[in-house]
Parts: C-alpha cells; structure tokens; sequence
C-alpha cells in the first residue's frame, strides 16, 4: 500500500485536550502551530486516542532505549 501524501504542520504547544464523559465519542486536542495566528483543533474518535496512546507509548520505549545504550 502507498502512503498518501502528508500535510505538514509545525506544532510548538498543546493547548489543551478534551475527553467526552462518552468513551464512545473520544477526545478534541487544540494545538498551537509555529507562525499561524490560529489554532489547530483536532476532534478525535475514541478508537484514535486509543492507537495515539499505543503509539506514543511506543515511541517512548524507543527512546528510552536509546538513551540507554549510549
């Protein structure tokens, strides 16, 4: 499979993140990005936050390997 083309955005700061009182309708993160006057509001459904979270643990066991074998 071909990966689509990615728009690229340069986020400097997490606002904020909202999770619904219903885990069925997931979360929204505002993200401030580098140069542009407005936020950037991501409304996520619950399975989403569910692989974000899977995913950035992930990434931060790498690191954390990393790190350690330097």
């Amino acid at each position: 499979m071909t990966r689509k083309p990615a728009l690229l955005l340069r986020i400097v700061d997490v606002v904020s993140i909202t999770v619904s009182d219903d885990p069925a309708e997931g979360a929204i993160l505002r993200l401030t990005m580098e140069g542009e006057p407005n936020d950037l509001e991501l409304q996520l459904p619950a399975v989403t936050v569910a692989r974000l979270q899977e995913l950035l643990i992930e990434a931060d066991a790498q690191q954390a390997n990393l790190v350690t074998t330097q």
